[in-house]
């Protein structure tokens, strides 16, 4: 997560090789790729290149429709109704959810500074960009970044920061810059947001989860789950796997693997209140001390075991021994529950637990346990 609003603003316009920065994120297309994105919408008569459909087969790939030649969001459209923060697997505590807000709120402040360009004005400055004018390239990146935030936006859902999002989605920006061709005839916007979508979706795939998934894992991952969910809209009910194997051509064997990966899994240090005084763990019962416990109580009611019993009754302080007796009817044969003992003693059937694993616990070595 973005330690200050400086970082943010630095590694788009301080940036002196952004080249080299990006350099372990090399998209997988190139030039079939960037013919395709600047042909206008309308006379495109050909399916995308299969670079361009591998990345659509990502795992979260809810991408919107592309935006024809031209064609832009407003200031309103971007900034208003902004969807609450995404909630990451191991939760935030009050206070770093408020520093996050007023971080993305002084980004969000920030952009406003920044206009936006005509079709002239985006001519010139990427013939300035392909001359190597770094000023230019910084008026193009700034101009732009309110896209950024709308297409993060469309990944809330992922449980990743939407300021990392936008980091990520920002060094996309910085990509499509100097890539862009202003020859081909579409709009710097429109080229833009598959390079944008193309690093954002990265993070997502690779940040959403605990546990890192292979690409070519993740791709198929992505097809299962659109397979499952065609399936319910028309069937309303989910496939089997041979059906979905038989519909995405992946293997039965591979078929039943994803869709053991489709839960994501919790992380125990999850804090489970807004201080995070404790942890998910700290709700867990611990069953290897369920067992022993069962075990302590069946030796109890052994009759083999009567005089070691006894024994260890005599250790035990007298609220245990009187918790042990009753609750086990040593003396009067009635066995008694949690409640009916807490109610003798004047105390909760939780307290009435915890005393008698404690007594379990003193007993035990000497009951051969």
């Amino acid at each position: 997560i973005l330690s200050s609003l400086g970082d943010v603003c630095e590694t788009v316009f301080t940036a002196p090789a952004p080249a080299m920065v990006l350099s372990t994120t090399e998209p997988i297309f190139e030039v079939d790729v960037n013919a395709f994105l600047t042909q206008p919408t309308s006379e495109r008569t050909t399916n995308p290149p299969v670079e361009v459909e591998l990345l659509l087969d990502e795992e979260h790939n809810s991408f919107p429709t592309e935006p024809d030649d031209g064609e832009e969001m407003s200031e309103a459209e971007i900034l208003q109704d902004l969807p609450s923060r995404p909630r990451p697997d191991r939760a935030p505590t009050a206070r770093q959810a408020g520093d996050a807000e007023d971080l993305f709120e002084s980004y969000l402040h920030e952009m406003r500074r920044f206009g936006r360009l005509t079709p002239a004005e985006e001519i010139e400055l990427a013939q300035r960009v392909a001359a190597g004018d770094e000023w230019a390239r910084h008026q193009l990146i700034e101009a732009n970044l309110r896209l950024v935030i709308a297409i993060a936006r469309q990944y809330s859902h992922t449980g990743v920061p939407l300021l990392d999002l936008i980091q990520e989605g920002n060094l996309g920006l910085m990509r499509a810059a100097e890539k862009f061709d202003a020859q081909r005839g579409c709009r710097f916007g429109t080229y833009a947001t598959w390079w944008i979508r193309q690093a954002v979706n990265r993070a997502a795939i690779n940040q959403s989860r605990l546990i890192h998934l292979p690409e070519q894992v993740v791709w198929h991952l992505g097809k299962v789950r659109r397979v499952v969910a065609q399936f319910w809209q028309e069937n309303g009910r989910d496939p089997q796997p041979e059906q979905i194997a038989q519909t995405s051509k992946i293997d039965l064997d591979e078929v039943i693997q994803l869709l053991g990966l489709i839960e994501q899994p919790i992380s125990l240090d999850r804090p489970v209140d807004d201080e995070a005084h404790s942890s998910l763990a700290d709700t867990l019962e611990d069953s290897a001390a369920s067992t022993l416990d069962e075990i302590t109580a069946q030796r109890v009611l052994s009759e083999q075991a009567h005089e070691q019993v006894h024994r260890a009754l005599a250790l035990l302080p007298p609220r245990e021994r009187l918790v042990i007796t009753l609750r086990y009817g040593i003396s009067d044969g009635r066995s008694r529950t949690l409640l009916e003992v807490g109610k003798e003693l004047g105390v909760t059937r939780e307290r009435v637990r915890q005393l008698e694993a404690a007594a379990f616990k003193r007993m035990r070595p000497h009951i051969g346990l």
